[in-house]
């Protein structure tokens, strides 16, 4: 550390503040030193492939049916573990694909304690940021049929299944549900606690609420 950024470090706290945060700090990357490992060797023995500079803090339960079904790009980072993301943390990261179901990451994006299920496909862009909690589902886990729900079977393999995409550069705030079919345009946002089930979401959108509803466009406050 520079003696620039020492300085500002020692100013930016109440002493002995420092010294937690300087345990945290030690932590932290021992945390995603050891998990980063864990991770990728997981990712090889699973067939599914990963890019430069993957970062991982914390256990990420990882569950697939074929080989391929997950595929991370270039600098994605995934925090799991509680002290990575103070937003409050109700369950490990968990990426989950049933059957043929696929899970993509683009190149600069990221999730906290986010979980992903598929049965089809959900494809992350580049610059996305998961919040805290968030959920992603592009299946129904049971059928809307009384009767099929009897069957385990039937309730097992008759709930619907839609591809779900997220745009480039989307913001999904902290315990949004975005629900099977839904393609959220880039630069959109969507609020902490929404549930969306809109099948297009225009680009730059703001998108709150349960059920989740455009808010208001943000283009006109691109720079």
């Amino acid at each position: 550390m520079s003696k620039t950024r020492w300085r500002q470090f020692i100013g930016k706290y109440d002493f002995p503040a420092h010294l937690f945060v300087l345990f945290d700090i030690a932590v932290g990357h021992l945390s995603t030193f050891f998990w980063t490992l864990q991770t990728k060797l997981l990712l090889r023995f699973l067939g599914c492939s990963y890019g430069r500079n993957l970062r991982v803090d914390g256990r990420v339960i990882i569950r697939v049916a074929r080989r391929s079904a997950i595929r991370f790009g270039q600098n994605v980072a995934i925090n799991s573990r509680t002290g990575s993301n103070l937003v409050g943390r109700t369950n490990p990261t968990i990426l989950h694909c049933m059957g043929n179901g696929q899970i993509t990451f683009g190149d600069n994006s990221g999730c906290s304690f986010a979980v992903l299920s598929s049965k089809s496909s959900i494809r992350i862009g580049k610059h996305v940021k998961i919040g805290g909690n968030a959920r992603i589902y592009d299946h129904d886990f049971h059928p809307v049929d009384h009767l099929a729900r009897r069957d385990p079977q039937q309730d097992r393999t008759q709930g619907k299944s839609a591809p779900t995409v997220i745009g480039d550069d989307v913001l999904i705030g902290a315990n949004a549900i975005i629900l099977k079919g839904v393609a959220v345009g880039d630069r959109s946002i969507v609020g902490a606690g929404a549930v969306v089930s809109l099948k297009d979401i225009p680009p730059d959108s703001l998108v709150a609420g349960n059920p989740a509803r455009i808010v208001r466009s943000l283009r006109a406050e691109r720079p």
